[in-house]
């Protein structure tokens, strides 16, 4: 099953967490098998019928296959996080697989009941930038600790509008800025050049990557506003 979810992978791709579902998932199922074996074992009735046998096999039968089919379903699930993309996959005779690149992500949120919060269990809900709709992982373990690995790892990559503009708070550091440092082997461009770098026809393209960071929460909505006055102040 492992093994499966992975051959989707690159070789050269790195596996940053790899969960199943919660075993929360499977507990329904065998507790209801296990009071049904309870009450079979309970009740006795030396002169019983043989229909009273027969329901009472079928309280044991009905939930156990249903214990079954969850246990596959359990094993059959994976839930990968590379440092490029998301791998859902889900099914035991078909297959259902979603990929979705890290690039398009808008939002990660995770949702915990009052049990859940107690035993580790959550739903995780990504939303897509493009407008499709969120992908829905259930019953993932830690999911808190899941949501702040994927949220760092976007940190850590380019911003989705392209490399960020100077002056702008780094993805990773927010108290730093990108200075765009050139190759190896490459001279720095003059300070004529690097004045020539801001129109006013690149203003609106740097609100909206201003926007998106804060919308991740890269920034704070204060250095949002400052930075968004610094660059009408200088139309």
């Amino acid at each position: 099953m492992v093994g499966s979810a992975r051959s989707l992978l690159d070789d050269d791709e790195e596996v940053l967490a790899e969960v199943r579902p919660h075993v929360v998932y499977v507990l329904p199922p065998l507790a209801v098998v296990a009071v049904a074996v309870a009450l079979t074992v309970a009740v006795r009735f030396p002169s019983a019928p043989i229909a009273v046998a027969w329901l009472l096999a079928a309280m044991i039968l009905v939930p156990s296959l249903w214990a079954g089919a969850r246990l596959l379903r359990w094993r059959s699930t994976r839930f990968l996080v590379t440092e490029n993309r998301l791998v859902y996959r889900r099914g035991v005779f078909g297959r259902d697989v979603v990929q979705l690149r890290l690039q398009r992500l808008a939002e990660v949120h995770c949702t915990q009941s009052v049990i859940g919060r107690v035993i580790g269990c959550g739903r995780l809900v990504f939303e897509v930038a493009s407008g499709d709709g969120p992908l829905v992982v259930e019953d993932v373990p830690r999911p808190r600790s899941v949501q702040r690995l994927i949220t760092r790892t976007l940190d850590e990559m380019e911003p989705p509008y392209g490399p960020t503009p100077r002056g702008v708070p780094s993805p990773g550091s927010p108290g730093r800025t990108w200075t765009q440092t050139p190759p190896h082997g490459v001279a720095a461009p003059a300070a004529t050049a690097t004045a020539a770098e801001f129109t006013p026809a690149s203003v609106p393209g740097r609100l909206v990557q201003l926007d998106e960071l804060r919308r991740r929460g890269i920034i704070s909505q204060a250095e949002f506003a400052a930075k968004k006055a610094e660059l009408l102040h200088r139309l």
